[in-house]
């Protein structure tokens, strides 16, 4: 298997010297990898992800990022290998227009302009957003402005991205969308976490499960294992998709089903009935 790109080791950390909200955290994630961050509210998802993109610094155990302490790296460093997508997409939107949004980051890379060019207009694209291009940002409804935060991370084209509740509030045409980018990142060989309280986004886009509780890493499984394991969803407070949910009713009703024809089978027999 490749090297990770992220490497937590034992991390801990705490907003009071004597309370942990994380504790003993460990897990990798590894090129083209989709991975889902899932927990009850105050698990300490945000905190976590506050950790892997540097905004805080573990104050147990290591962060590794492509391989080095992310103690001895600055932020903006940190971020040309993770780029992250606040939950309210108006917390990192900042320039006048939607071009100048996504063009932000490649114009600070060292690329030609043509590679800029390039980076900015196959982001615009797969974020459906070539047609508003000279728009200001916030004139556009939710959505839209979502995809101007996740465009300006994708033409940056990090290691991997942290996507935090990326579907929320997305119609269906949108969370198509966001699915077939994040499946063309796992494709180029990027990785991507998904903070995510909609476990019916996890099943179809998460191959692999990390499960928080009470700041403690509960599970670190792949997605099928992980929603078969009762005791590890409730300990998580997560629902079960609905996909499980009907496969389980369905296999059920074919319980039902069988026992009712061994039934009558038993009773013909009883009756000299062949």
């Amino acid at each position: 298997m490749s090297a990770p790109i992220l490497d937590l080791r034992g991390a801990g950390f705490g907003y009071v010297s004597n309370a942990r909200v994380l504790s003993n955290i460990s897990f990798a994630i590894h090129p083209g990898e989709v991975v889902a961050l899932v927990g009850r509210n105050g698990a300490g998802k945000s905190t976590m992800l506050r950790l892997l993109n540097g905004l805080l610094r573990p104050q147990e155990g290591q962060v590794l990022v492509q391989g080095a302490d992310s103690a001895g790296m600055k932020v903006a460093e940190i971020s040309r290998h993770i780029g992250t997508v606040f939950q309210a997409p108006e917390q990192q939107i900042f320039n006048a227009s939607v071009e100048s949004e996504i063009a932000f980051g490649p114009a600070r890379m060292g690329l030609t302009p043509e590679e800029e060019r390039a980076r900015i207009s196959d982001a615009a694209d797969r974020c459906g957003l070539t047609e508003v291009m000279a728009t200001h940002p916030l004139d556009l409804d939710a959505a839209r402005r979502r995809f101007v935060a996740l465009a300006s991370v994708l033409a940056c084209t990090p290691a991997l991205i942290l996507l935090d509740e990326a579907q929320r509030g997305l119609d269906r045409e949108n969370r198509d969308r966001l699915g077939r980018i994040i499946r063309d990142e796992s494709a180029q060989g990027r990785a991507v976490l998904l903070v995510c309280h909609d476990m019916d986004f996890v099943a179809a886009h998460a191959a692999r499960v990390l499960a928080l509780a009470e700041g403690h890493l509960i599970a670190d499984l792949p997605v099928a294992d992980f929603f078969a394991d009762a005791a590890a969803t409730r300990r998580a407070s997560v629902e079960q998709p609905g996909i499980v949910e009907l496969s389980l009713a369905s296999l059920g009703e074919v319980a039902l089903n069988a026992r009712a024809y061994a039934d009558r089978a038993a009773e013909r027999l009883r009756k000299g009935k062949p």
